[in-house]
């Protein structure tokens, strides 16, 4: 049999108001706000649970949600919500429960690491799961983006790769919160990759462990004279010079979670194209075998860790840094330095400007308490009437994005980006035509704090 001029069908069609191409955190937040704002809501998400790098990536804790005095939690809205109903089945703690005295729930640190929400991966796929139920969010799992079609401007339908074959989806409005923004670059459109130069900032392949003596830890970390005693920073090298470690992570990072899990980031693969479906299996693999390396390291070296067990390892690799959207406005490195004001700006966050290299962190400093702030322009892909993009993926400078790519601000963005979204179905507008004023009004009204 000649395969060779074998023609793909379309199998199905589909319609719908919002169309949300990924299921992550941003995703989640994205199809929830859209259709409590009242849009026949679509999420495709090519594997077969909601919430990316929370739930398959077991990337945990979610960073800080407060200013850095701990006094302002500055996330709330849909993220607090969504924390509260994994409180109530005993898979979260609310970040108000997490200043700097809780140690073991900030890996011992200090810098950045105030308020931190340690979660489940499972209660985190419960709380999705019912919350777009509740709101009859239409989920389709196994289906990835392959190409969308434009006409004047606009997003006309978009084409998944799916078991059955492939499915065609007609929406009003179109956001894509992949991450990566496959959507984006599919489309033909411009993209930012990295540093604009090729170089992008480490991935990490998350694993939990149980059987930690927190004792025996917390007497280590309490004593320690100094960072490079306290989290192990000569073992490592030592180790690294012998050639029994083969990691440039220099300092050992355990979170404790919940029931008894502690969340390990410390494996590190660097240059990592997520663009690449050859590199990041590379990438899976060799973070696999690093793990091996690092559960030994800790049994050996670190107090409590004598006789742990390896819980899970991730099915999914953190990717820190890929594509970035051309927006409408690009969010610039000093606005966040200085706190610029925005009149359309739909949350405001303080996380730290990290940038994670070979071995060591690079952060921008910024040495006051006040947050930035994000303007809605940022999630408008520029030159289309019906596209936004959300998480990760944000339109804006490198250092900018390296602060409020982590779950608490995407989910932020996630939610305005869904209200937004309803609002342009809904009147039969562009995206970038939608009411600054009114976006805002309806984020305060699901609980966003929004500054005067």
């Amino acid at each position: 049999m000649n395969n060779a001029n074998i023609t793909l069908q379309i199998v199905k069609e589909l319609t719908c108001d919002v169309l949300v191409v990924g299921g992550g955190v941003a995703g989640v937040a994205t199809a929830v706000s859209a259709s409590r704002e009242g849009a026949d809501t679509l999420i495709m998400e090519q594997s077969y649970v909601l919430g990316g790098t929370a739930s398959l990536g077991l990337v945990g804790p979610f960073m800080t949600s407060y200013t850095p005095d701990s006094k302002t939690q500055l996330i709330r809205g849909f993220f607090d919500e969504f924390v509260r109903r994994m409180e109530e089945i005993g898979g979260a703690i609310h970040p108000s429960r997490c200043e700097r005295t809780f140690a073991s729930y900030t890996a011992y640190r200090t810098h950045g690491h105030q308020n931190l929400t340690p979660y489940s991966a499972e209660a985190f796929r419960r709380v999705a799961d019912d919350m777009c139920a509740e709101c009859g969010v239409r989920v389709l799992f196994g289906a990835t983006f392959l190409s969308g079609i434009m006409e004047n401007g606009k997003v006309t339908s978009a084409i998944f790769a799916t078991k059955a074959g492939l499915y065609r989806v007609t929406p009003k409005v179109v956001v894509d919160t992949t991450g990566d923004a496959d959507v984006v670059a599919g489309l033909g459109l411009e993209t930012v990759y990295g540093d604009g130069d090729g170089d992008v900032q480490a991935s990490s392949l998350f694993f939990t462990v149980r059987g930690v003596d927190k004792e025996a830890m917390e007497q280590h970390m309490q004593s320690a004279p100094d960072m490079e005693t306290r989290f192990y920073m000569r073992e490592i090298e030592a180790e690294r010079e012998r050639g029994n470690y083969p990691l440039y992570r220099a300092k050992v990072m355990l979170f404790e979670g919940i029931d008894g899990e502690w969340v390990v980031n410390m494996t590190q693969m660097d240059g990592v194209d997520a663009r690449s479906p050859e590199e990041v299996s590379h990438a899976m693999l060799v973070g696999r075998r690093q793990i091996v390396y690092v559960m030994n390291f800790l049994k050996k070296y670190v107090a409590g860790c004598e006789n742990i067990v390896l819980s899970r390892s991730a099915g999914m690799l953190g990717v820190r840094e890929s594509r970035r959207i051309v927006s409408e406005y690009v969010l610039k490195t000093e606005d966040a330095v200085h706190s610029t004001r925005f009149a359309d700006e739909i949350f405001c966050a303080s996380n730290s400007m990290d940038i994670h290299k070979k071995g060591y962190v690079e952060y921008i400093p910024r040495d006051s308490n006040a947050p930035y702030f994000i303007p809605y322009r940022s999630l408008v892909v520029k030159g289309v009437d019906n596209l936004l993009g959300a998480g990760r993926l944000v339109g804006a400078e490198r250092p900018v994005a390296a602060a409020i790519r982590v779950m608490p601000p995407c989910m932020a963005m996630g939610q305005a980006a869904g209200i937004a979204a309803a609002i342009s179905a809904k009147e039969n507008i562009a995206c970038r035509d939608v009411n600054a004023a009114l976006l805002r009004t309806k984020l305060k009204k699901w609980g966003a704090y929004l500054p005067d």
